[in-house]
């Protein structure tokens, strides 16, 4: 029973690390979300991940910043390159349930995430945090699945998300 569960752990280790460098490799994620009557939008967004969930710094007058505004639910997926796929039909990919949380600009979290997203995703954030149409995002996580192809899928938890 006990190298069960040790096997067990060492292959969950191995798909966080694999999780894990596949959230890396990426800037954007893809961004579902719905309006108050219910209509899906799909759109996507660069991205960085902290140890406490996903941000985003999206503009108000985009409709999946309208959307979050009135309805937090949202799903996101991170997915591997069409040019790096084994297969188009089996790409590697976590998708995510998430609640979505305005960060206040007059808030630590707002410098500090700002900052991460400044150094990982260029100067272009240096301009968008000046505009006052821009919002910062927390994305928070709390159940998922990552696929590594066919028949390899596995359910994932919002504590095996954050690195």
């Amino acid at each position: 029973m006990g190298k069960l569960l040790l096997e067990q752990s060492n292959q969950r280790s191995k798909l966080i690390v694999e999780i894990k460098e596949l959230v890396e490799s990426k800037d954007t994620l893809q961004l579902a979300t719905v309006d108050k009557q219910g209509k899906p939008n799909a759109s996507y967004a660069p991205f960085v991940c902290c140890n406490d969930g996903y941000y985003i710094l999206i503009s108000e007058m985009a409709m999946h910043t309208k959307n979050i505004l009135v309805n937090p639910n949202v799903s996101l997926m991170i997915i591997e390159d069409e040019s790096e796929a084994d297969s188009l039909h089996s790409r590697k990919r976590l998708t995510l349930d998430a609640t979505a949380l305005l960060v206040s600009h007059e808030t630590n979290k707002w410098s500090e995430v700002t900052k991460v997203m400044i150094e990982r995703l260029g100067d272009t954030v240096n301009t968008l945090v000046q505009l006052s149409d821009f919002h910062l995002i927390h994305l928070q996580p709390k159940q998922g699945l990552y696929v590594k192809g066919f028949g390899k899928a596995y359910p994932v938890s919002s504590i095996d998300l954050f690195f």
